[in-house]
C-alpha cells in the first residue's frame, strides 16, 4: 500500500513533478513485514536503518532511491488505526503504477495525514502539509461530518481537532473552519488541544518534544500508554543496535542474528558473482 507522498503525487497533482519525493513510503501487513524486508534485500535493496519505534525499515534501491517499509502507520498505543483495518477498507488497483496495489480508503489517508501532522510535532513548516490535507479533502470530496466520525472511530478525535484548528488558524478561507464546525464537541479535548499547542514551541528540540502528541491521543490513559511504548521501544532499539550493529547493521533489530548473517552472506555472494566474469 503506497503512503503519503508517493500516493498523493499520483492522485492529487496533475504533474508528479509538483510533489518532490525524498523516499517512497510503503505499508505491508504486519505478519509479512520481515518477509517483505528479506524479499527486498534478495532483490538487491540495501538495508539502511530501522526507525526507533521499530515500525519501519529504510532500504536503498539499487538505483539509489530509498524505500521506507512500514508495518504500522503509527507507534504502538498511538490512536486506533490498525494495519489490518487499513487493508480491509482498501481497494485493489493495478492501473495506477502498473502493478497490483492496495489503495487506502480516502478517509484513512486523511486520518494518516492528520496523525503525521501531530506526531511530527510541527518540526516542519505546517502550511504545505495543511494545504496538502485541504487539497486531498477537496479532491476526494470528503464529507466533514463523516471525516469527524471516522477520526473518532480511529481514536483521533483530539488529534483531528488540533489539526483542524491549526488549519482554520493558518488557512482561514479554506474548508478547515467548516470541518471544525462539523466536528464532535469535546470540551476536555479542546483543553488538551490548547495545552498541546502551548507546549509544542516550548519543548521543541528537547527530549520531551513528543509529549504534546501523546496528550492528543484518544485519552490521557491511552496517551500514557503510547508514551510508555515510545520509551520502551527506544530502549530496545538502542540495545539491539548496540548488540548487533557491528554484525548486521542498524536495521538488524527486525531479525534474529542467524537471519541477519544469512542475508548478509547472500548479499555478499551476489556482489561477488556480479564482479566475476562468466567463463563461457
Amino acid at each position: 500500500m503506497p503512503l503519503k507522498g508517493v500516493l498523493l503525487q499520483q492522485l492529487l497533482y496533475a504533474d508528479p513533478a509538483q510533489r518532490p519525493l525524498t523516499d517512497v513510503d510503503v505499508l505491508v501487513p504486519e505478519q509479512d513485514f520481515e518477509r517483505a524486508i528479506a524479499a527486498l534485500i534478495e532483490a538487491g535493496f540495501e538495508p539502511r536503518s530501522a526507525g526507533r519505534s521499530l515500525i519501519e525499515c529504510a532500504l536503498r534501491a539499487p538505483r539509489g532511491f530509498t524505500v521506507d517499509l512500514h508495518q504500522r502507520l503509527f507507534g504502538k498505543g498511538r490512536f486506533r488505526l490498525s494495519t489490518e483495518a487499513l487493508f480491509r477498507r482498501a481497494s485493489r488497483d493495478e492501473s495506477l503504477l502498473g502493478v497490483p496495489l492496495h489503495i487506502a480508503d480516502p478517509y484513512d489517508t486523511a486520518a494518516h495525514l492528520i496523525g503525521k501532522f501531530v506526531t511530527d510535532q510541527e518540526r516542519f513548516d505546517p502550511l504545505p502539509r495543511l494545504e496538502e490535507l485541504a487539497a486531498w479533502v477537496s479532491h476526494r470530496s470528503l464529507d466533514p461530518a463523516q471525516l469527524g466520525r471516522h477520526l473518532c472511530s480511529c481514536g483521533m478525535k483530539r488529534a483531528g481537532h488540533y489539526v483542524l484548528s491549526r488549519g482554520a488558524e493558518l488557512l482561514p478561507d479554506t474548508l478547515f473552519a467548516a470541518a471544525l464546525a462539523a466536528f464532535p464537541v469535546d470540551a476536555r479535548g479542546k483543553l488538551y488541544t490548547h495545552v498541546a499547542r502551548a507546549l509544542i514551541p516550548k519543548l521543541e528540540g528537547t527530549r520531551l518534544a513528543s509529549l504534546p502528541a501523546h496528550l492528543l491521543n484518544a485519552s490521557l490513559a491511552r496517551g500514557a500508554i503510547s508514551l510508555s511504548w515510545v520509551v520502551a521501544e527506544r530502549v530496545r532499539h538502542a540495545w539491539l543496535t548496540w548488540q548487533r550493529g557491528a554484525g548486521g547493521g542498524y536495521w538488524s533489530p527486525f531479525f534474529a542474528p542467524s537471519v541477519v548473517a544469512g542475508l548478509e552472506s547472500a548479499r555478499r555472494r551476489r556482489a561477488l558473482a556480479a564482479r566475476v566474469p562468466n567463463p563461457s
